[in-house]
């Protein structure tokens, strides 16, 4: 495996932890859920700058789409 293999799948692992503690956090700790889709933004916002340094078109495309939605949902809560 090479190095940005290793980097890329440290990196998903640690996102993927992100995501489940928030949504555990939702759930168990009643979390307000626009706190939720907030920090989710900013999750997705740093998945962002790193898909620009990969220059992943596909990868950029995706996380605006998802961080537009994410924006909606906190704002119409």
């Amino acid at each position: 495996m090479s190095n940005y293999e290793e980097t890329n799948n440290k990196k998903n692992i640690i996102l993927g932890i992100i995501y489940a503690v928030i949504v555990l956090s939702v759930y168990a700790f009643n979390l307000p859920l626009w706190i939720a889709l907030s920090i989710l933004t900013l999750v997705v916002i740093f998945e962002l700058i790193s898909s620009i340094k990969e220059h992943n078109k596909a990868k950029i495309v995706i996380n605006i789409i998802t961080i537009c939605l994410l924006i909606l949902g906190a704002i119409f809560l």
